[in-house]
């Protein structure tokens, strides 16, 4: 049985998720949880939780996040279950174009169901931190900046995540040239810490700021060859690679400029 999630099932829930995802489950669903663009499920047998899946739904564009089945559960086609549930539930909300990050072991599962793999990303952990100082061209956002964070983010992403951007850009930095234009930026709060930038320069610059710090973790599309080249060099501890795939119609996007995805959520 599937039935959407309820307060009550939280707490416990962190021993679904893979040591490998580096992911407080609990946390991440208690912040969404009363979002109205945010819904969970949780899958059950023998009155037990053996699996879980969410997705956020805004207009026409839908994401998959979070499907997990229980290590003692798997092999028994309940991702698959959980999977064509949530393709189901977004379809019936009109959502043409339906996205998601897949692990190695997601991907076959996803295929079945009819998604396609739209790129890969190549996956970096500071072990380490390091002093950085930032150059004169970073300087923090404010409110007056927030329009601009969402039509950056809109073009580069090729979808309207206006909700997250707010939510998050009050700790952002951005990078502006001579003119006050903004060339890049950072949410180091948005998940996993979103890096974009039209420019080289900037998207390196930020990369450095944001790997200054012990534990993070920054995915690059393999498109974005100059940050993967960044990375590599400074000597990050590097992991397995992840899918974006695509169900139904594709959007345009930019991965160049992605210096770092926010998150398998939302892209």
């Amino acid at each position: 049985m599937i039935r959407p999630i309820i307060q009550s099932d939280l707490n416990g829930l962190n021993h679904l998720t893979p040591l490998d995802w580096n992911m407080d489950l609990e946390a991440f669903l208690k912040e969404f949880l009363s979002d109205e663009i945010f819904h969970a499920f949780v899958m059950i047998e023998d009155e037990k939780i053996v699996g879980i899946g969410n997705v956020f739904l805004r207009g026409k564009v839908g994401w998959l996040a979070n499907i997990i089945v229980h290590k003692d559960h798997r092999n028994k086609g309940l991702g698959f279950k959980m999977t064509k549930f949530l393709v189901e539930f977004l379809t019936s909300r009109g959502c043409k174009t339906q996205l998601l990050i897949a692990t190695q072991l997601g991907e076959a599962v996803y295929k079945k169901i009819g998604f396609e793999k739209i790129t890969e990303y190549e996956c970096f952990d500071s072990v380490v931190g390091y002093d950085y100082r930032p150059t004169n061209h970073i300087r923090k956002m404010d409110r007056t900046s927030l329009q601009q964070l969402r039509t950056f983010d809109a073009e580069i992403n090729g979808e309207d995540r206006s909700d997250l951007i707010e939510k998050y850009y009050h700790d952002g930095l951005g990078y502006f040239n001579e003119k006050n234009e903004l060339l890049g930026f950072y949410l180091p709060n948005f998940a996993r810490g979103l890096v974009l930038s039209k420019e080289e320069k900037a998207g390196i610059e930020l990369l450095k700021i944001k790997h200054s710090e012990k534990g993070r973790r920054t995915l690059l599309p393999l498109e974005n060859q100059t940050g993967i080249d960044f990375l590599s060099k400074l000597g990050l501890q590097q992991g397995v690679r992840s899918s974006k795939m695509v169900l139904g119609k594709k959007v345009v996007w930019n991965p160049k400029c992605i210096y770092s995805y926010a998150s398998g959520y939302c892209g």
